[in-house]
């Protein structure tokens, strides 16, 4: 089990938060491990590094919104047979209704949980734009994140020059 608390800190000094987390009104209507709201409260709505967007229910903007997003993906997902990113998932396998999408990059790759057993247990997923390939990782969000800025994990489909050498977090980099 990996410590939440330690990869909250490595990535607090590695990309500082914002001084005022934009967060909107949670209501609890989808369940998310408490690592990720620990990094939502640290951060709030925003991109890491001009490329990975990070949800949370009730954002104030309604496309950084976790439940929505995740509603829009099992309604795709469940037209689709996605063999190849099954494929990709290996043993992990999964159903529509299993995943949680905490994320997105620029380029439409989903960052999404596979929603089985301990939400703190949860394993990341990530998957292509147009769901041809996958990557898993057993690491919370925030891990995973850390992981991705720090070049300990290398996602094969993400662009050569992500990460930046300093990364950065905003609530929007395109201001």
């Amino acid at each position: 089990m990996e410590n939440a608390d330690a990869a909250l800190s490595l990535l607090r000094s590695l990309c500082p938060p914002p001084a005022h987390p934009a967060l909107g009104p949670v209501t609890g209507s989808i369940t998310i491990p408490a690592s990720h709201d620990a990094l939502l409260r640290t951060y709030g709505t925003g991109c890491f590094d001009e490329f990975i967007w990070i949800f949370a229910e009730g954002a104030p903007d309604p496309q950084l919104d976790i439940a929505e997003r995740t509603r829009e993906l099992r309604i795709i997902l469940r037209s689709k047979e996605l063999v190849a990113v099954r494929h990709d998932l290996g043993e992990q396998g999964f159903h529509a209704d299993d995943l949680v999408q905490w994320g997105v990059t620029d380029n439409a790759d989903l960052l999404t949980w596979i929603a089985r057993g301990n939400p703190e247990e949860w394993p990341t997923a990530i998957i292509q734009a147009g769901q041809l390939r996958a990557v898993v990782s057993p690491r919370s969000s925030t891990a995973t994140l850390l992981d991705l800025l720090t070049r300990s994990t290398i996602v094969p489909f993400f662009p050569s020059d992500f990460p930046s050498h300093q990364p950065e977090f905003s609530t929007n980099p395109y201001v």
